[in-house]
């Protein structure tokens, strides 16, 4: 039954402290100044579904010993969860924060069901999902949740190992180049929280996802030569994702030595022990592959370091500086053929 003598919800409610010994239906309701449930018990379950709460919505420290329905619920601006417990189940499914959604050391005893929720969906405001140092001790859902503003914050969270997540690009921020190194901290743990979680599921796709973000944000943090090899990791291999950057690399390597080599060897001035070959291209082709897999011996077995080393040193040093960038390319395209074929 509704609560007796119920506050007008266009008025400013104070239900702090308050302890709720009925089932407390407050669905629909549109709550038009701050609504007040901070350190309030709800001993039956509590129905805001659909609510929508105009101005701040308080229920810091609350205590909800059966369900919490939040489903469909609007928060236009700051919602404040911190420090409250679920008991039994919290459902906020299709909810949507537009502004900071606050659930900093939240305990979530039963399932936690956040699918397709809308965080951040004030884009004027720096709005943030925090689930600092919460507790979830049953399956939690945050399938198709979308996190239009920043990363969440999972920081000291403890996640159930059946925690969902959707790795897609549009179900999250698409500005992780724009952000302090604070933020950018803060966000590449939330990262590596949610890889952790998803790699006890065996879910590599989905591990990836997260850990190509997190390279994303350790490329902002520390000095000039700290960020440098994960810019390059990123740009020659999609932080181990991409079978076409290293692939491509390769190819620039092979192609230019091969125009080099054969500009060279087809031109009047070449030397005496060069003077005889008569395919000049064949040898360019085959000298620039050599270079780049030295390990399959192609250099030994068509003499082919006897040309190489006719020619001028510019020459020469190209050839080493081919073999020396092949390694971490060859091994790039390892790492992108691993992800993309390992066991599901």
């Amino acid at each position: 039954k509704p609560i007796p003598d119920l506050p007008d919800p266009t008025q400013a409610i104070d239900l702090r402290n308050t302890r709720f010994s009925n089932t407390v239906f407050l669905e629909h309701l549109v709550f038009a100044q701050v609504a007040q449930f901070g350190s309030a018990t709800f001993t039956q379950a509590a129905w805001f579904a659909s609510a929508t709460f105009t101005q701040a919505a308080w229920f810091k420290s609350a205590t909800f010993t059966q369900a919490a329905w939040f489903d469909f619920a609007t928060f236009m601006q700051d919602a404040w969860f911190d420090f409250a417990t679920f008991m039994q189940d919290a459902r906020f499914g299709a909810a949507t924060f537009a502004q900071d959604a606050e659930f900093h050391s939240a305990t979530f005893d039963g399932f936690a069901h956040f699918p397709e929720v809308k965080f951040g969906e004030d884009r004027d405001k720096i709005c943030v999902a925090d689930f600092r140092d919460c507790q979830f001790a049953k399956p939690t859902n945050f399938r198709d949740a979308v996190f239009l503003n920043r990363y969440p914050i999972f920081s000291g969270a403890v996640l159930h190992d059946k925690t969902s997540f959707t790795a897609e690009e549009e179900h999250w921020p698409n500005d992780t180049e724009k952000r302090s190194e604070g933020d950018a901290k803060a966000a590449r743990e939330s990262c590596a929280v949610i890889r952790h979680s998803l790699a006890k599921q065996g879910l590599p796709e989905h591990e990836h996802f997260f850990f190509r973000r997190e390279m994303q944000f350790a490329r902002q943090i520390g000095s000039f030569w700290q960020r440098l090899p994960y810019h390059l990791f990123g740009i020659f291999s999609e932080y181990g994702y991409s079978i076409k950057r290293p692939l491509w690399w390769l190819f620039g390597l092979w192609a230019f030595g091969f125009a080099a080599f054969w500009g060279y060897l087809a031109s009047c001035c070449v030397p005496k022990p060069l003077v005889a070959i008569e395919a000049p291209m064949g040898a360019a082709f085959g000298l620039s592959l050599s270079n780049l897999f030295p390990v399959f011996g192609f250099g030994r077995r068509f003499d082919l370091n006897r040309i190489l080393e006719a020619m001028p040193p510019a020459l020469q040093a190209y050839a080493g500086f081919q073999t020396v960038a092949a390694l971490p390319l060859i091994f790039f395209l390892g790492l992108a053929l691993r992800q993309r074929f390992r066991l599901r």
